[in-house]
């Protein structure tokens, strides 16, 4: 996983061997051992690209799931985006 900081927005890239490992907990998963880059602001998601395309049919709620759990420890609880990526799916 990589992540970078903009400081009012963060893009992340999640490699295919991140996701394939991910998915072991999500069943039916349709990112499994494929790459994802997603960019977000403190409004949420700016722009998704799964292999390098725009998928229509992405489901969010995987995505917001695989990427909450990577910038869980990643992105700090104060950063402006911390809510939109992680805050808002703890329970």
């Amino acid at each position: 996983m990589r992540l970078k900081d903009y400081g009012e927005a963060v893009t992340v890239w999640l490699s295919a061997d991140d996701t394939y490992h991910w998915a072991r907990r999500w069943p039916c998963s349709g990112l499994s051992g494929k790459r994802l880059r997603a960019e977000f602001d403190t409004n949420g998601l700016l722009d998704c690209a799964v292999d390098g395309a725009y998928l229509e049919d992405l489901d969010g709620g995987e995505l917001s799931a695989i990427v909450a759990d990577h910038l869980a420890n990643r992105l700090d609880p104060a950063h402006p985006c911390y809510f939109v990526t992680v805050g808002q799916f703890q329970a």
